[in-house]
């Protein structure tokens, strides 16, 4: 082995040392922060899925609440005699259809007074509402002693604790254990009952309310931890399985009867504690995460370790992968670097190699060594060639001509090589210059792709804030009616409790209550458009699938979702056609051209001194549709317009523009939706892009 190949050994065996090193560390540092990364966006959706279970159970809790407070005024009417029993009995009627008309949650209720509170004559007064094939219906059939609702498990429930009188709170509120409606619909429900008072804080009997807890079943459908995870409900104080999307045939069972609900129901953090931040349970082959809520609801989800180590395994992969390709750049490189040094030392010994040649009979012919180069080797090649002098005294003259001869012979092998090797040294060099230059070349392939897929982006970022921008306006609206709401109502409650208020009062307060969920009911409507609006638009850039859709209602969406970046500045967007046009193409490509156009006439088509206006007009001819976005401004020359759909090509430099928006728009037309767009412009008069798109000849379902 010779020194120029140990050098390179001992480079190689370095730099597979090394990289294996730096690989080990890398994936040790990225499995942590995934692992960590993982974690938290666990966190963050267990947090809003308690937060929305502890949302709909106050919510049920406070209409029970506002039931017991109905049920309170028509006992104070009575005490004060200004209603007759039937009329107390026509008011029960109205107060439970009209409470529970618009509660889609609840599948029944009612008021349910001590024995001859409203009068002697009356043992049992116990109004009931429900619903069956999303009708309600009312009765008095559980006013009856047979049923005897004053010794039913729920009634009795509030009565063997002192009517919650102990409770910390105002309003006693009791919640029975989950159980299946018996009257037909066998939904899983439970009952909330809130205890009725008198002035002296003594009970007076209790309103309650049956809540479905189908709303909850529903919401473990839409909870997505990952993508193979099964979330589950259950519930503490009954030891009941609420919801489980990966095993429906166990709601309703005990918690006790699965090996993995009854060792989650007796981590030692439930014991003692009302709340549970976050926790988890690790098994062979998944993890188990739960969290419990407010009113004793424990959420969970089974997540497969497969779930989580995914993006670690892939992270890992791809980092191999560059890795690898790195360490074998850096090994061709060094390979390449160490014979451009050795070259000089070949060259050296190539040359006097060649100086020396055997005759026939193995006589030795020793040439001068010619070495026009200045450097280290120079005084080695004199001293040499002054011993090929000193040899070349010795040889007899008799074999100077011969040795003449074969001077010449060799002189000429020796230019022969000298030239093959150039040949071969540049051919080499010509070799390595045209990988760089195909390895540059799919560099800026990337690169390129890379800044298109980053303009797409900015796209929907722009997309994102003007939304942003038009939900704030509702959502201010509704945050004030909800605080008129929540003010009023208290008024009504201290007045209320304390007796104090009048019958106008009373409208009054209604009447606001009543305007206030208007107004707040009307702009989350609007706000649900907005994001209903915004969300279709979203999903269609990502996804780029094609579909049939209602063309000139998509284009209003368009605008509607960029209509605040169009309000910042002074210009006007208008849309016209004459008839409505179903069309079957990709509405995610259509709006990225639309948008694009737009925003590309809004910065570069007018001065910002000048209100100006983009029309955009939409006509069907035969098989084809024809689409056209013009705008009033200052327009472009020649050597501008013909560049227009080059790829980074921008007159906006001065904004770091990447000139990539125009190039975009005219792959999609052409390669996306294969139509064909031609740019018309002339300084002064504008400029009006055409783009003409032929109709699909698939039959919309």
């Amino acid at each position: 082995m010779n020194i120029k190949t140990r050098i390179l050994v001992f480079v190689i065996l370095f730099e597979i040392l090394a990289y294996s090193t730096l690989q080990l560390f890398n994936t040790l540092i990225y499995k942590q922060a995934l692992d960590e990364f993982k974690q938290n966006e666990i966190q963050a959706v267990f947090n809003s899925a308690i937060s929305r279970i502890n949302h709909l159970a106050e919510k049920m809790q406070g209409h029970a609440i506002d039931l017991a407070i109905n049920g309170e005024q028509l006992y104070f009417l009575r005490q004060q005699k200004s209603a007759a029993m039937a009329d107390i009995k026509d008011l029960a009627q109205r107060t439970l259809e009209h409470k529970f008309a618009s509660f889609e949650q609840a599948m029944g209720g009612g008021l349910w007074y001590q024995p001859k509170v409203l009068s002697e004559q009356y043992h049992y007064f116990g109004p009931y509402i429900y619903k069956e094939n999303n009708q309600l219906h009312f009765t008095w059939d559980l006013n009856t002693p047979e049923y005897d609702y004053l010794n039913q498990a729920w009634y009795q429930l509030a009565v063997k604790q002192n009517w919650g009188l102990d409770q910390a709170s105002y309003r006693p509120v009791f919640w029975t254990a989950p159980y299946r409606d018996d009257a037909g619909s066998f939904s899983l429900m439970m009952t909330i009952d809130a205890v009725m008072l008198d002035d002296n804080r003594s009970p007076i009997g209790m309103a309650t309310i049956d809540w479905s807890l189908q709303a909850l079943s529903d919401f473990l459908v839409s909870v997505k931890v990952s993508a193979q995870a099964q979330p589950f409900l259950l519930h503490q104080d009954s030891e009941l399985i609420i919801g489980s999307t990966g095993e429906p045939q166990q709601v309703a069972q005990f918690i006790n009867d699965f090996p993995w609900a009854a060792t989650l129901l007796a981590e030692q953090q439930f014991n003692n504690a009302t709340r549970v931040e976050f926790a988890q349970l690790s098994t062979e082959d998944e993890y188990i995460f739960y969290q419990l809520s407010e009113n004793g609801f424990i959420f969970g989800s089974m997540v497969p370790k497969s779930d989580l180590n995914k993006q670690v395994d892939k992270v890992s992969y791809l980092t191999l992968i560059t890795g690898s390709a790195i360490g074998l750049g850096f090994i061709l490189l060094m390979i390449f670097i160490l014979k451009a040094l050795f070259s000089p030392f070949d060259q050296v010994l190539n040359i006097i190699k060649s100086s020396i040649r055997y005759g026939k009979n193995k006589q030795v012919n020793l040439l001068p060594v010619e070495y026009v180069k200045r450097n280290e080797f120079t005084p080695i090649i004199v001293a040499l060639n002054d011993v090929y002098l000193q040899v070349k005294h010795y040889v007899s003259d008799i074999e100077e001509a011969n040795a003449k001869l074969i001077a010449s012979q060799q002189q000429v092998k020796k230019l022969n090589a000298v030239l093959e090797r150039k040949v071969a040294l540049r051919t080499a060099e010509l070799e390595s210059k045209t990988k760089q230059v195909t390895r540059s070349l799919e560099q800026l392939k990337r690169t390129q792709q890379q800044l298109i897929e980053n303009e797409k982006h900015a796209t929907l970022g722009r997309l994102v804030a003007g939304v942003a921008h038009q939900i704030n306006t509702p959502l201010g609206i509704c945050v004030t009616a909800a605080s008129i709401l929540e003010s009023t109502s208290k008024t009504i409650h201290e007045k209320a409790t304390s007796g104090n208020m009048s019958r106008d009062e009373f409208n009054q307060s209604y009447d606001r209550i009543i305007q206030s969920a208007e107004l707040l009911s009307e702009n989350l409507h609007k706000a649900t458009n907005l994001i209903n609006i915004f969300k279709q638009v979203a999903v269609d850039n990502d996804s780029q699938e094609n579909r049939w859709f209602n063309l000139c209602e998509y284009i209003d969406n368009i605008l509607l979702s960029i209509r605040a970046r169009i309000e910042r500045t002074p210009h006007k967007v208008t849309c016209q056609y004459q008839q409505e046009i179903r069309f079957f193409a990709s509405p995610g490509a259509l709006a990225q051209i639309i948008e694009q156009l737009v925003e590309n006439a809004l910065i570069h088509a007018f001065d910002n001194s000048t209100a100006g206006e983009v029309i955009i007009t939409l006509s069907k001819h035969a098989k084809n549709l024809q689409l056209t976005i013009s705008d009033n401004g200052k327009g472009m020359p020649d050597t501008v317009r013909k560049q227009v759909f080059d790829p980074f090509f921008s007159t906006n430099n001065a904004q770091l523009s990447l000139g990539l928006g125009l190039h975009i728009v005219y792959n999609l037309v052409t390669h996306k939706l294969g139509g064909v767009i031609k740019c018309q412009s002339q300084l002064g008069a504008g400029t009006t892009f055409i783009i003409t798109i032929p109709m699909s000849a698939a039959t919309e379902p």
